[in-house]
């Protein structure tokens, strides 16, 4: 039940990944009943290390990654709690709970072949093409002068682009040449965040209405219909050539910064066209994309301080549930700290952990009713296996439908998964209801201790989780104010849409009011001039190894460096203009080269205008240090 998914990539890749978790979890659980089978408080301490540590590496990954992480947690307890009355018996459960597994693996499998489940390598094609068509629809407006989405909807658009990742780990399992495939989507995809922060700079830029209508009209010529262009390296020609002509009419002041600006952006524009419609074309070809982008790195923003709380949060409640077991001193209360173990873990990878403890205290009293009704209405009327396989198979469906509706998932999930457990399936089925209570009894125990600890004991806070991106934004700011931030790249901008992904999930459990709306704006600007300002001093440091701007580029870098907002305005404008005017008449490439620069300069200077109060505020300017201030 936990293996069904709705694509065969996604089937194959959770199969793997909960075969390596299942693998892992059980030479630990051999381990640690093999040094602690005399000590039971420290075998079930040892035991809770464990199931704290796999919930913090389960929050921090994504996709089945993480699933593997809370597998190998619970499986110690599934395995090694099962045999703590009986160690000698560990090796043999072992065995047969990897064989189990196993056996489901290939059923899973099996079925999905059998009746043709969709393949993650359409879906991931179709999805890409999809997300490409409404990138490429915002660049065409944005060029036009028609503006573009708003903040939030942008950072929603890269939250799908970058949500492909999952799909393209999903991918590999079908595919025989996914190394080519899977490159030219993650292409496609830098591609596409490229574009779309592209888009954003330059209705920007139109918006303040400082671009001459020569200029204009030209980038839009070399635009066209928003259909990528041939050659794009002829295209950047043309425009740097644009920027000199701009210079020529201009006599001595050429282009403005803004100018400067446009022209650079539609350059990159361009060309990550190109490459998101060559990764596109790779993809669905098989073959190498006749262009790529230089980097491929996709990169996702992590919550350590999420981690560590969900991973206390799992330590305090099976401490607390072992600790109740070991005084009760009853044998059979060790059987409801797998459930307890099952339900804490696989809580910590969503935000909606109340809802986990709701679906405890809800599913598991029905499926103790439901297990009632079979094991003493429908299983005495028969025995053997068809029988029994066609009186569990209304309530398996039923458990699936709950599972298909995220209003009822955490039922479904506890009802329908711990149902066998609590029924007791035995070859020779136990009817006593006392025995049948007396078992289910410590399964209601453990739903109330998961209640407990996931509701009442250190409950996940949208507004807490949104404070700490902030920190984070915050934080990497202030480095790239001293000029020790992370340099520019696929991984810096695919993080910062990343971090605005998990604000706007974290905003859907506040309430719907214009305040949200503005921590997301002012979030989003202050690490948009992060990664500004690390495109900036990147783009200066490649210009800074041209020997005749050389020194321009030099003291513009140092320019970057900002102690003083106001101070900093000045000389980074001072220094873009002496920068845009001595590169003017570069050759070919080498002046696409400043551009960028340049251009990435103006862009930090718009938002340190527009974020100066604010970074007053929030008091991110740093304090400057002796030898700064000396020199």
């Amino acid at each position: 039940m936990i293996l069904a998914q709705p694509t065969r990539g996604q089937v194959l890749s959770k199969a793997l990944y909960r075969l390596a978790g299942t693998i892992i979890g059980a030479f630990v659980a051999l381990f640690l009943t093999a040094c602690f089978n005399q000590e039971r408080g420290v075998f079930l301490g040892g035991v809770a290390l464990w199931l704290t540590l796999c919930t913090i590496m389960g929050t921090l990954e994504r996709d089945f990654r993480a699933y593997a992480a809370m597998l190998s947690g619970y499986t110690v307890a599934i395995v090694g709690i099962s045999c703590i009355d009986n160690p000698a018996s560990i090796f043999d459960v072992t065995v047969n709970r990897v064989s189990a597994i196993v056996v489901g693996i290939a059923a899973t499998a099996a079925i999905n072949d059998v009746f043709g489940s969709p393949t993650a390598f359409e879906k991931l094609a179709a999805n890409l093409r999809r997300t490409g068509e409404m990138v490429q629809r915002i660049a065409r407006d944005a060029v036009a002068g028609h503006g573009v989405p708003d903040d939030m909807t942008c950072a929603g658009l890269a939250g799908e682009i970058i949500a492909l990742t999952s799909q393209v780990s999903f991918a590999k399992t079908e595919l025989a040449d996914a190394k080519l495939r899977l490159a030219g989507a993650r292409s496609a995809m830098v591609a596409l965040l490229e574009m779309l922060t592209c888009s954003r700079a330059i209705a920007n830029v139109l918006r303040r209405g400082n671009i001459s209508g020569p200029i204009l009209k030209h980038i839009r010529t070399s635009f066209g219909d928003g259909t990528p262009v041939e050659s794009p390296l002829q295209a950047v020609h043309d425009l740097e050539d644009l920027a000199k002509e701009a210079h020529a009419e201009e006599a001595s002041l050429g282009p403005t910064l803004d100018e400067a600006w446009l022209i650079e952006r539609s350059m990159a524009l361009l060309s990550d066209a190109r490459w998101a419609a060559d990764g596109i074309d790779a993809l669905q070809h098989g073959q190498r994309a006749r262009t790529q982008a230089p980097e491929l790195k996709i990169d996702q923003h992590h919550d350590v301080i999420a981690a560590l709380l969900n991973g206390l949060r799992t330590l305090i409640g099976f401490s607390v549930a072992a600790g109740l077991c070991i005084i009760s001193d009853i044998p059979a209360t060790y059987s409801a700290l797998s459930q307890v173990a099952i339900i804490l873990t696989l809580a910590a990878t969503t935000y909606n952990a109340r809802g986990f403890g709701m679906g405890a205290l809800i599913g598991t009293p029905l499926a103790i009713a439901v297990a009632a009704v079979l094991n003493f209405g429908v299983l005495p009327h028969g025995a053997d296996m068809p029988f029994l396989a066609m009186a569990i198979l209304p309530i398996i469906f039923g458990g699936c439908l709950l599972l298909m509706n995220p209003k009822t998932a955490t039922i479904g999930f506890n009802a329908g998964v711990f149902f066998f457990v609590i029924l007791g399936v035995a070859n020779q089925q136990n009817y006593e209801p006392s025995a049948f209570i007396d078992r289910n009894v410590l399964y209601l125990f453990a739903a109330i201790i998961i209640f407990i600890s996931l509701v009442l004991l250190l409950p996940p806070s949208a507004t807490g989780r949104r404070f700490r991106v902030g920190i984070t934004i915050g934080h990497d700011l202030l480095l790239q104010f001293e000029g020790h931030g992370e340099q520019a790249g696929s991984a810096l901008i695919s993080r910062h849409y990343d971090r605005l992904c998990r604000i706007l999930e974290w905003n859907r459990y506040l309430p719907n009011n214009k305040a949200k709306q503005r921590v997301f704006s002012r979030l989003a600007s202050l690490d948009e001039l992060n990664v500004e300002l690390a495109r900036a001093r990147r783009h200066l440091q490649r210009a800074a190894t041209i020997p005749a701007i050389r020194l321009d580029a030099e003291s513009a870098y140092r320019s970057t460096i900002i102690y003083n907002v106001d101070s900093a305005l000045y000389r980074m404008k001072r220094k873009a203009r002496v920068l845009l005017d001595h590169s003017i008449n570069l050759p070919h490439g080498q002046m696409a080269t400043a551009l960028a620069a340049v251009s990435a300069m103006v862009g930090a200077i718009h938002l340190l205008e527009h974020n100066r109060s604010a970074l007053h505020l929030y008091d991110l300017i740093p304090v400057p240090d002796q030898q700064w201030k000396a020199r």
